[in-house]
């Protein structure tokens, strides 16, 4: 196992979440890979990058940490999100975490128009919308008028990394083929600190010791979900059978009840053609078959 986490550790790179978090909480590198992303916010400093902010947005509602969350010097927020494994809920999770990242943005008191932008941002290591874009910006639109953007301060941002569309500007597509490990230009100053980080985060004794044993609870996680999993199936297999065992019993009985009714129709009839009346046949009737006289009075008619 150990052996198994190490070689996990030493091949890990920034499509890795933990790997990607612990690079971007580097000053220089997150404040390069925004101002990247949005060059005309002219992003002149942010604060310390943070990938423990947690917030919950009741007592009894499910908390939301952010993988990489900060604001610049407006006041506009940043959450910075790598998705590595496609479950099909990107839009419910990025609504999710707009809301939490917008609750930060409104201080009590002040007026709805005061408050900060949010901005979710996704790194995903897939087609997110699979309409095969590079990158994708949501907004608010009206239906029927889809040029009107809602101006709510909500902007979301997902990059589909695989792409090989080079639908981004030059300085973004180096960010992107870096996380994709694809060749990228040496001299670009944010490779360079991004080759030098990744360095210093292997080398880190307590995050390779933190990774290791995120990595063991996530495999045991995988682990109990792959039993539950398939006990679920397993359960709705037999319950399966179960129905399809209980059909055939009906399918059975039926036949056998149609083979009597066949059999009590047939003696009836011998029995009337030898001139018996209704009280002698039902008496026959009632001595080979396990019939009430309710039941017999319905073949005699």
């Amino acid at each position: 196992m150990n052996e198994f986490l190490q070689k996990k550790w030493e091949a890990a790179d920034l499509t890795d979440d933990y790997i990607f978090n612990k690079v971007m909480l580097d000053y220089d590198i997150c404040l390069e890979f925004l101002r990247r992303i949005l060059p005309d916010l002219h992003i002149k400093k942010i604060d310390l990058p943070n990938n423990q902010q947690e917030i919950a947005l009741a007592p009894d509602a499910k908390a939301v940490r952010f993988d990489i969350y900060t604001t610049d010097e407006q006041g506009n927020h940043y959450d910075i999100e790598m998705q590595v494994a496609d479950h099909h809920n990107i839009a419910k999770r990025i609504r999710y975490y707009q809301t939490a990242s917008s609750m930060e943005a409104y201080d009590k008191g002040q007026p709805y128009e005061k408050a900060d932008d949010s901005y979710v941002i996704f790194f995903c290591n897939f087609d997110p919308f699979q309409l095969g874009e590079q990158r994708y910006i949501l907004h608010k639109h009206i239906d029927g008028v889809p040029e009107y953007v809602v101006k709510d301060g909500q902007t979301d941002i997902l990059f589909n990394v695989p792409s090989l569309k080079h639908d981004v500007n030059p300085k973004m597509q180096a960010f992107l083929d870096m996380i994709a490990q694809r060749k990228v230009e040496e001299s670009d100053p944010l490779v360079v600190k991004l080759r030098k980080r990744m360095a210093v985060v292997k080398r880190n004794r307590k995050w390779r010791s933190e990774y290791m044993r995120r990595s063991v609870y996530e495999m045991d996680q995988e682990m109990r979900e792959q039993r539950i999993k398939e006990d679920e199936e397993q359960i709705k297999k037999e319950k399966q059978e179960l129905k399809e065992a209980n059909q055939r019993l009906v399918e059975d009985n039926q036949r056998l009840v149609n083979t009597r009714n066949v059999i009590i129709k047939s003696l009836i009839c011998t029995l009337r053609n030898l001139d018996l009346d209704n009280h002698l046949i039902k008496k026959e009737i009632k001595k080979n078959f396990d019939l009430k006289d309710e039941e017999i009075d319905k073949y005699l008619k």
